[in-house]
C-alpha cells in the first residue's frame, strides 16, 4: 500500500471515529449519512489509486504536460530586387537581338501589288467620332492616338487581305519616351487585324490606336512606329 492509499484509509478511519462531546465511541449515523460517508470513501480510493483511470479530465494537468506546438520557422525574405520590371511605357533600349530591315509590306506579309502608307494621325477622347455600332473610349484621363493608314491596291482587280494571320507585331513609341503595343480593338479598320477586300485600284482606311496621358496628347513632337515580324523589323516615321 502508497502512501496516498494509506492517508485516503486513515481519513475514512478518522470520519467514522469522530466522536461528540469529547466521548470516544462511535456516532450514531443515519442511512443516508453512512451511504455519504462510503460514497467519499470510494471516492477518496479511487482518487489516490494509480491504476483508476477516471472519465473526467483535469485540463490544466494536461495543458501542463503537453508541449507547446512549435512556432514556425520565419521564411528568410527574399532577395530585394533591383531595376524595375520591364513595362510598355519603358522605353525599348534593345535586346541584343539583330533584326533584318524589311518594309512594311513584307512584314505584313500583303500579296503583290498591295501597300501600305501613312498618311496622319489624331488625338481624341473617343474613337470613331460620331454614330457607330462599336466604339473604344480613353480611360478617365487619358486620350487616344490615333494613326492613320491607307491600304491601297494597284491592281486592276480587287485583292483580299487577311491581317488576321499575320504574326506581326506594332509597338509605337512618342516623343522618344513612351512605347506602347498598339491596342487590339476589334474595329472592323483595325490595321493589326483587318480582313477584308480591297478595291482594284482603289485603297481601305486603317488605323492603329494607343492609349497616352493627357499631358503627353498635347505634346506630341514625334511618333515612330515599329513592326516586328520574327527576325524582321521595319520602321515608318509617323511625325
Amino acid at each position: 500500500m502508497n502512501r496516498k492509499t494509506g492517508a485516503a484509509l486513515a481519513a475514512a478511519t478518522l470520519l467514522l471515529g469522530l466522536t461528540g462531546c469529547g466521548e470516544n465511541k462511535i456516532p450514531n449515523l443515519t442511512d443516508e449519512q453512512v451511504a455519504q460517508v462510503g460514497e467519499f470513501t470510494a471516492f477518496t480510493l479511487m482518487r489516490y489509486d494509480a491504476n483508476h483511470r477516471s472519465r473526467l479530465v483535469d485540463y490544466t494537468s494536461m495543458m501542463e504536460s503537453t508541449p507547446a506546438p512549435e512556432t514556425p520557422e520565419s521564411p528568410e525574405p527574399a532577395p530585394e530586387q533591383t531595376g524595375m520590371d520591364p513595362v510598355d511605357d519603358t522605353p525599348v533600349i534593345g535586346n541584343g537581338e539583330t533584326d533584318t530591315s524589311a518594309d512594311a509590306e513584307e512584314l505584313l506579309g500583303l500579296p503583290e501589288g498591295m501597300s501600305l502608307s501613312c498618311v496622319g494621325h489624331t488625338v481624341c477622347g473617343v474613337y470613331p467620332e460620331g454614330e457607330s455600332d462599336f466604339v473604344i473610349t480613353a480611360a478617365a484621363g487619358k486620350k487616344l492616338l490615333v494613326i492613320q493608314f491607307d491600304l491601297a491596291n494597284s491592281l486592276d482587280a480587287e485583292q483580299a487581305v487577311d491581317l488576321l494571320e499575320s504574326d506581326c507585331a506594332f509597338r509605337i513609341t512618342v516623343n522618344g519616351k513612351l512605347t506602347r503595343k498598339a491596342l487590339l480593338t476589334g474595329l472592323p479598320d483595325d490595321l493589326s487585324t483587318f480582313s477584308g477586300t480591297v478595291p482594284a485600284g482603289g485603297s481601305v482606311s486603317t488605323v492603329l490606336l494607343i492609349e497616352v496621358d493627357g499631358e503627353t496628347a498635347e505634346n506630341i513632337s514625334s511618333i515612330v512606329l515599329r513592326l516586328k515580324n520574327g527576325s524582321k523589323a521595319g520602321t515608318i516615321q509617323v511625325l
